[in-house]
């Protein structure tokens, strides 16, 4: 029996199904068959089943590719993870990525509708309230006590003033980076542009020179930030049309934004593979090979390319032979990424109501980040809250904290259970986004985690130009699908 064959009837048999119940309700939705080209008689293995691989894998499918889509984890969707274990009464919440904007996240709003996917407004900044020095404040006071710092440093200058004139004060930074916008060409094309010194020098000593004062440096910060890591952000930002300020352009999808992960693999069926976690990379001028422990044993399959859809500490365990180039060997060791858990507190009904709050915080704390409402669409009473706070915190010193922070009653807190997902603990998935590139390392990571090393691409949310998760992932799928279809 051959390899292809043992893994047909293996999987019809159960022992690596990705399929889940939802798929059986979603035939009506299904992408019609004319949507999809011939067979190419080209193998690609993706690695890594997250909402990138997955959405790769579709592309790659539909194109006619023979695709194997494979991941260490014993469930698809990697970060993108709606958890309900624990939870009454039909609660939810998304553990990982959480929201996604519009304007903005065009790939991922076209999945929306062509699996015809239900959608909330996410409203968890509205109405948010911030603590500052033991004291909660609205936004708009936050805004006001900034004029007021302004006051005491002597005030904007004549040109900040006209601007503020007519823009809010959180818009302020566009008045000295729009200016630099007109030298881009391509959102993608940072570099070579007549801006390349900028990355050695901090953006707040760029606003000095650009004449900003005193006020504006206190209000603008960024003394460790590339003036032009700034300036490329704020153009992708521009092109997409996101301002800088955007709580009410928040969404959601209803019941969970793994739906999304789960549509691509009800559609991928047995071509997706779990629990087989990829060991070594070997490249030739024609294919690609993998080896890859399958339930303790260790097996290999070949293909035409490998779409490497794995997280940059996922790829740092893996044999490339030969390795890959020193420039994507770079990128690999040095990339940093946040990570942190997400707690979910289940309450009997919205306490904070009584004394008349919002449950809508930044804490500004270092054993508890913030806190809001999650899944509000359910008929309860019951109550689900997420909040962020440091790795290794348990829920319910994350829950002891929230108790110290909470500006209310505290004896009406009527919460009754308490969980967490701790992504500084999972095994295959323990980033989530990309932080900034360092000052002066913009050339050493751009254009590199994005460019194939022969024939194995490379795709993931550190692998696009914005470091939005969803909508790097997808963005950065389509491209190499694309890639290797050109190829």
């Amino acid at each position: 029996m051959d390899r292809k064959t043992f893994l047909r009837q293996s999987t019809a048999a159960g022992f690596a199904l990705t399929l889940n119940p939802a798929s059986l309700l979603m035939e009506k939705t299904m992408t019609p068959a004319s949507a999809y080209k011939p067979s190419n008689g080209k193998k690609v293995i993706v690695a890594g089943a997250g909402i990138t691989g997955l959405c790769c894998g579709y592309e790659l499918m539909k194109r006619g590719f023979d695709v194997t889509v494979l991941d260490a984890d014993g469930r698809h969707g990697g970060h993108v993870f709606t958890g309900r274990d624990g939870l009454s009464d039909g609660l939810y919440v998304d553990y990982g990525a959480e929201g996604f904007t519009k304007p903005g996240y065009e790939k991922f709003w076209n999945y929306i509708d062509e699996f015809d996917l239900p959608v909330l407004k996410y409203n968890h900044r509205i109405n948010r309230l911030s603590r500052i020095d033991d004291r909660y404040y609205t936004d708009e006071e936050i805004w006001s006590r900034q004029f007021d710092r302004a006051t005491e440093l002597g005030g904007f200058n004549e040109k900040e003033r006209r601007f503020l004139s007519a823009n809010p004060i959180w818009n302020l930074e566009t008045l000295y980076l729009q200016p630099y916008w007109e030298k881009f060409s391509s959102d993608y094309q940072p570099l070579g542009i007549g801006l390349d010194d900028l990355d050695h020098i901090s953006i707040s000593e760029l606003y000095e020179k650009d004449g900003a004062s005193q006020a504006a440096l206190d209000r603008l910060g960024g003394a460790r930030t590339s003036a032009l890591f700034k300036i490329w952000q704020s153009y992708i930002l521009h092109v997409r049309g996101i301002p800088l300020y955007h709580p009410d352009m928040l969404y959601r999808i209803k019941g969970g934004n793994q739906k999304m992960t789960d549509a691509f693999a009800s559609r991928l069926g047995e071509r997706v593979l779990l629990d087989c976690r990829i060991t070594e990379v070997e490249q030739g001028n024609t294919g690609v090979k993998l080896t890859f422990e399958e339930f303790g044993e260790i097996r290999t399959m070949e293909a035409d390319f490998l779409a490497n859809c794995l997280p940059v500490p996922a790829l740092r365990n893996i044999l490339f032979t030969p390795d890959l180039p020193s420039e994507k060997r770079y990128v690999i060791e040095n990339l940093a990424y946040d990570s942190y858990p997400r707690f979910a507190f289940q309450a009997r009904s919205k306490f904070w109501l009584n004394d008349n709050l919002t449950i809508n915080f930044n804490f500004n704390h270092p054993g508890l980040s913030n806190i809001w409402q999650v899944a509000e669409e359910v008929d309860t009473q019951r109550v689900v809250l997420m909040a962020t706070g440091p790795g290794g915190t348990s829920p319910l010193r994350a829950l002891h904290t929230f108790k110290q922070l909470y500006p209310g009653n505290t004896s009406g807190i009527n919460i009754e259970q308490a969980l967490v997902k701790d992504w500084t603990a999972d095994r295959f998935a323990p980033s989530c986004e990309r932080l900034s590139f360092p000052m002066g390392t913009l050339a050493n990571f751009w254009p590199h985690v994005m460019t194939p090393a022969g024939r194995i691409h490379f795709a993931g949310s550190y692998a696009d130009n914005n470091n939005w998760g969803m909508e790097a992932a997808t963005n950065s799928a389509n491209r190499v699908a694309q890639e290797i279809e050109q190829a």
